[in-house]
């Protein structure tokens, strides 16, 4: 598990190191998908290092588990901290795949599809 977390952690931080890809020198000028895209980016920059915490903190309580010494009340700590542990593991997971599924119905391929934006913006009126 840890190394599946040390993976997907590389992973995630070789794949931000451009992170924003407009408005530079030579380059076209950002708009709101680009921004949407940075944004999305960075949640999963900050998701891949909260995902490897929770797999830590599920090795330690699983340590904590094993080398208690027999104390009841100890495998109880390590219990909690453990299931703990592991659900947040899911809800990283689950937050995620919510969060690039929203972000691929927007934008399909990577592309902005022809007039999403104007579908939902074209909705506010501003007076």
């Amino acid at each position: 598990m840890v190394l599946v977390s040390g993976v997907f952690l590389f992973a995630a931080n070789y794949a931000q190191a451009d992170l924003v890809k407009c408005g530079g020198p030579g380059e076209t000028p950002c708009t709101i998908p680009d921004l949407i895209k940075t944004v999305v980016g960075i949640i999963n920059f900050l998701l891949s290092w909260a995902w490897l915490v929770s797999t830590l903190f599920i090795v330690w309580s699983g340590w904590n588990m094993l080398d208690n010494g027999g104390n009841e009340e100890s495998i109880a700590t390590a219990k909690t901290s453990f299931k703990q542990a592991v659900i947040g593991f899911f809800l990283i997971m689950a937050s995620f795949v919510l969060i690039n599924f929203i972000v691929s119905i927007l934008f399909g391929s990577g592309q902005p599809r022809e007039g999403v934006f104007q579908e939902i913006f074209g909705k506010i009126k501003l007076k």
